[in-house]
């Protein structure tokens, strides 16, 4: 029997000197990330997205994944713990008879983790050209392609949290030495926090992007009178004969400007012939609400050549689809579907 104040020893819970995690009962931790690695390479490389008689599409062999990724094993409860960026390409062509034009991209899921594990995660496609078949299959990919890339990407989820490597697997690195449980749960309280401070600023950061916007400048030589240009822009006629398409242009302060089927969808907001053009412009495929604010001058520093500055801001740095290149695509659009358009159709200096 103890002294009065000592205690029995044979009930006094102490603290163990090799602070062993008995059994492995109270806590198992596992990075699965190699595994990951290797599995995602597997649903997703080379993956036939689409093929039909008007197309080919399908991911490139290599897929690029970057982050952690870690199982944890609670009194046999299994608890994944992940953050995940996958990169990869792809490639295609579409078809029209015997002939076929060929294109390839990039794909981007900036955020896959496991507190979004019961929603498909972002996807970003984007292209190495703007060419139409470039286009198309990009459209084909977040279409009918994105419901089968997000189907291998929800396997995945499904083997992650089913505890990811095979048992044998797990059976080899059951013999390994695993963490103490104090030092397991203090690593793991850690990790949690900055888990849940880069989730955090993960999604602060893509409410940003789809709120914040950035600015087009483009500057342009033509061999032609400012009237020739501003007609281009106002002249119903002109602009239908650039963009080879049905247009609406009403050139008045709060007509409309509508092109290429609709793509474009405008508004004149100011007109001073024959030297300012500005327009509220937005695009389809941009976020709703997003609108543009589109300046356009037209200046003759030498009789016969004009020299027309265009400025556009409040440009989307991301569109409906969380594709990021809008602001370049857009630089792009200007460029060769109406600047050198106009060129060629008019004859204001082809190939400037």
């Amino acid at each position: 029997m103890a002294k009065i104040g000592e205690g029995d020893a044979r009930w006094i819970v102490s603290e163990r000197q090799d602070g062993a995690n008995v059994n492995n009962w109270h806590w198992q931790e596992k990075d699965v990330l190699p595994w990951a690695k290797v599995r995602l390479q597997e649903l997703l490389g080379e993956q036939v997205l689409a093929d039909n008689s008007g197309l080919l599409l399908k991911t490139g062999p290599n897929v690029e994944v970057s982050g952690d990724a870690i199982v944890n094993n609670r009194k046999k409860k299994l608890i994944p713990s992940y953050e995940l960026e996958i990169k990869g390409t792809w490639s295609g062509e579409v078809r029209d008879g015997e002939a076929a034009e060929s294109a390839s991209g990039s794909f981007h899921l900036p955020y896959v983790a496991d507190e979004n594990a019961d929603e498909d995660p972002e996807l970003k496609v984007s292209t190495s050209t703007d060419s139409a078949a470039a286009r198309r299959l990009k459209e084909a990919f977040l279409g009918p392609g994105k419901q089968a890339f997000h189907a291998h990407m929800r396997s995945f989820v499904k083997e992650l949290q089913a505890g990811g490597p095979s048992s044998k697997a797990d059976a080899q690195d059951s013999k390994q030495p695993l963490e103490d449980d104090a030092a397991a749960m203090k690593k793991k309280g850690g990790r949690r926090e900055i888990e849940e401070k880069k989730a955090a600023e993960a999604a602060k950061r893509r409410v940003e992007d789809r709120a914040s916007t950035g600015r087009v400048e483009l500057t342009e030589k033509f061999y032609a009178r400012p009237r020739d240009l501003f007609e281009c822009f106002t002249n119903p006629g002109r602009v239908q004969a650039f963009t080879q398409s049905a247009a609406q242009v009403e050139p008045r302060v709060g007509g409309k400007f509508c092109v290429f089927g609709g793509s474009v969808d405008a508004t004149f907001s100011a007109l001073e012939s024959p030297s300012r053009i500005a327009l509220d412009w937005r695009f389809r495929n941009w976020p709703d609400g997003a609108v543009s604010k589109v300046e356009i001058k037209l200046e003759e520093p030498q009789e016969g050549t004009t020299v027309l500055r265009l400025v556009q801001t409040g440009v989307p740095k991301e569109d409906r689809f969380g594709n990021g290149d809008v602001i370049e695509s857009t630089a792009q659009g200007w460029r060769a579907q109406i600047f050198h358009r106009i060129r060629a159709v008019f004859g204001f200096g082809l190939g400037m």
